[in-house]
């Protein structure tokens, strides 16, 4: 009996003596990163280095909590979490915020995420991807408008087919979408008789309609809200919110050998996304913005500017990296796990963006297909007989 009840006893034993030696040694690895890389500072006489002031479990892994000493410049810290990695060969973050703090994970980023993985938020919020800490989410209704970029076949357009599912899944009388499916209309067409979707354009000419539909209606809008002295609709009692997503932006962006006709309509286009992102964000229009390669040409100043939040997938070059999230990195994601990305608001992070198949988002979606009337004469009049912002 007495045998028996020793094994899971030592079992434990075993568990929280394996847990010890790794954090020593984790110990031991920084304290000589610390001293290799001369991170520290003199105080009085002596260089003094980091001092580990806590250890914490977390559910990812550990954390070490260090106070650094007075006047180590920020450019110092910054080596720490690739040589880490590399030493103990394991995710490591760094990060500085009074203290310094380190995190080692016991797990990598997977390589694929299920769609049905993602737990169910309230609130205007989405799952933008799982990492090494859990699920990481964006509030629309805090950060309005994004960015997207990367090159084609790594998971941006399956990214916006996200969004759109669990808006609609989650939102499914309040979310509104205007879609600029700039790829000939192939992959978001068959999803124009949702309810939610008041229209889909599929090339440049149909753009410019629909956004001057937009227009109008912010042009309304503000008018309703100086009425009712309202600055944002968070603070308002309208509940739905408009979706204007752009797949591949770079089809509205002028080139020189288009006539003057074709230029000044694209640069129309241009100009009215940079008038959402800069005033449609308290209106309840939320704008994502996605190109293959961004550039300052492809992507608008304005755009850029009022997106606070910018996600990258892989890009072939730095210079495109620093367009799409203003830092390097998306050159040096991997090149064979499509739907791993950059993530970029106040601090950068790496995920790995759920999967969704056509066939699951359709079977999930099918409830709320509707028939709509055909078209009319011209397209204007199609949106506007279609479009419900209210």
């Amino acid at each position: 009996m007495f045998e028996l009840l020793a094994i899971p006893v030592l079992a434990g034993s075993a568990a929280i003596l394996a847990g010890t030696k790794k954090r020593n040694v984790d110990e031991i690895a920084i304290q000589k990163v610390f001293k290799n890389l001369k991170v520290g500072a003199v105080e009085g006489k002596d260089f003094v280095y980091p001092k580990l002031i806590a250890t914490e479990e977390k559910e990812y892994g550990a954390r070490y909590v260090y106070r650094v000493p007075l006047g180590l410049p920020k450019k110092v810290l910054e080596p720490i979490e690739e040589i880490l990695a590399a030493t103990l060969d394991r995710t490591v973050e760094v990060t500085f915020k009074k203290w310094l703090y380190i995190d080692i994970f016991n797990n990598e980023i997977p390589e694929k995420v299920p769609y049905r993985d993602a737990p169910d938020k309230n609130g205007w919020v989405i799952p933008l991807g799982f990492n090494e800490k859990g699920w990481y989410f964006h509030n629309f209704d805090k950060t309005p408008h994004c960015t997207v970029a990367g090159t084609t076949r790594f998971g941006k357009t399956v990214m916006l087919k996200n969004i759109m599912t669990y808006l609609i899944e989650h939102h499914p009388d309040d979310a509104e979408f205007l879609i600029l499916d700039m790829k000939g209309g192939l992959e978001f067409s068959r999803y124009r008789n949702l309810r939610q979707v008041v229209e889909v354009a599929s090339n440049p000419s149909e753009a410019f309609e629909a956004l001057h539909i937009v227009k109008v209606f912010m042009e309304q809008r503000e008018a309703e809200f100086k009425k009712n002295v309202w600055s944002n609709i968070v603070n308002t009692p309208i509940t739905k919110r408009l979706f204007v997503i752009v797949d591949e932006g770079a089809q509205l962006a002028p080139d020189k050998f288009m006539t003057k006709e074709q230029k000044d309509m694209l640069a129309a286009c241009q100009h009215m996304l940079g008038e959402i992102a800069r005033i449609g964000g308290a209106l309840g229009i939320r704008l994502i913005f996605c190109t293959q390669y961004p550039t300052a040409d492809t992507l608008p100043r304005q755009v850029k500017q009022n997106a606070d939040l910018k996600i990258t997938f892989r890009l072939p070059a730095g210079y495109a990296s620093m367009v799409a999230i203003d830092d390097y990195g998306a050159e040096e994601l991997p090149s064979d796990i499509p739907g791993r990305a950059i993530v970029k608001t106040h601090e950068k992070k790496t995920i790995q963006t759920p999967y969704i198949s056509d066939d699951e988002m359709q079977l999930r979606l099918e409830v709320h297909r509707v028939e709509k009337p055909g078209r009319k004469a011209t397209h204007r009049t199609a949106i506007e007989d279609t479009i419900v912002f209210e």
